[in-house]
């Protein structure tokens, strides 16, 4: 079998709707939760050696998917191979879409949301895109989680980009119900009764090896990312601590400049009280001044005014009886205008 037609994850390949294979059969009882979730075990569970099991046929591996599910089941239904690798095929596109869809959200980054807010918005997304509701969730949480699931979503994600001629227009998944017993074209939602499904070929030695390498190269990738994280976590760190620094400098820088700034307006009151100290001590020396020499006129008054009494007191004590007639009268008219003082004083 040619291997472009095969997937990577030993599930069938996804049915072209071809008319010449559609046959006629009665359709099954709907797999319950329980017979996706066991269906999905034997899946992770059952494996082909990637490099001892080359020359097996494909076949092999769901013929040990069909021999877990039966050792294992807990109802009466029986599925046959067909009917499991169908419905494999309906939980591996839906889960596929999820898985997009998810991816979709968690690359929007946005804060504050939790994993179960991502999970409610790729729920809505898958509704609107898909226009059905996600009904594998039970699946999703089986698989999320597993390298052999993501492995296979790396590399069919790989082959989807690389694929010449890849599908403008994808026809949403029919998500009406679980089918049973029937083939189901994914890509035109049709039942094609009792077709046979081509199982894939597991992959040779060299496949394998090459796997290794680019499993190698994505953990350096992955390592060297984390290394360019860790070295931008601590420039940003590096950052942080030199802008703190700097708002501490800038902060002490503040404050001595404010304390000087105190410094100055104390010294410049300070300053000032000394000045109307000064003043007030000039006021006081020029009061005491004005004092001293109004002091000084009143004892020079009363020296003035003891001595006019003296020159009164002779006047008046004078003998003008025996002075000539001139001398008599001037020192009478004295004698007049000192009785005329005193009396008015």
């Amino acid at each position: 079998m040619d291997s472009q037609d095969q997937n990577l994850d030993g599930s069938p390949p996804l049915l072209t709707n071809n008319p010449t294979s559609v046959k006629k059969s009665t359709r099954g009882v709907n797999f319950s939760p329980e017979e996706d979730t066991l269906l999905v075990s034997a899946w992770l569970s059952c494996d082909i050696d990637a490099i001892q099991g080359t020359d097996q046929k494909h076949t092999q591996l769901w013929e040990k998917i069909y021999e877990y599910f039966q050792q294992h089941k807990e109802t009466a239904t029986e599925r046959s191979i067909k009917s499991l690798t169908n419905r494999w095929s309906c939980i591996q596109k839906a889960t596929n879409a999820f898985c997009a869809t998810l991816a979709q959200v968690e690359g929007l980054n946005k804060s504050g949301m939790t994993n179960q807010d991502k999970i409610e918005k790729a729920n809505i997304m898958y509704e609107s895109q898909e226009k059905c509701r996600f009904q594998f969730r039970h699946c999703w949480r089986l698989l999320k989680d597993q390298p052999k699931w993501i492995s296979r979503d790396v590399k069919q994600r790989k082959m989807m980009f690389q694929s010449p001629t890849p599908t403008l227009n994808p026809t949403p998944i029919q998500c009406s119900g679980p089918i049973d017993d029937s083939v189901f074209d994914l890509e035109t939602g049709n039942v094609i009764e009792n077709d046979v499904i081509e199982l894939d070929r597991p992959t040779g030695r060299k496949s394998e090896e090459g796997k290794r390498k680019a499993h190698d190269t994505q953990a350096e990738e992955i390592i060297r990312l984390k290394k360019m994280k860790y070295t931008l976590l601590e420039e940003s760190r590096a950052q942080e601590d030199k802008i703190y620094r700097y708002k501490a400098e800038k902060m002490e820088y503040d404050k001595e400049k404010e304390e000087k700034k105190l410094r100055l307006e104390e010294e410049r009151l300070r300053l000032e009280a000394e000045k109307i100290r000064q003043e007030d001590e000039r006021l006081r020396l020029e009061a005491e001044k004005i004092r001293q020499e109004d002091e000084r006129l009143r004892i020079k008054a009363e020296k003035t005014e003891i001595e006019k009494r003296e020159a009164d007191q002779r006047i008046m004590m004078m003998d003008v009886s025996v002075m000539p007639e001139m001398q008599r009268l001037y020192f009478e008219e004295l004698r007049r205008e000192i009785m005329l003082r005193r009396r008015q004083t």
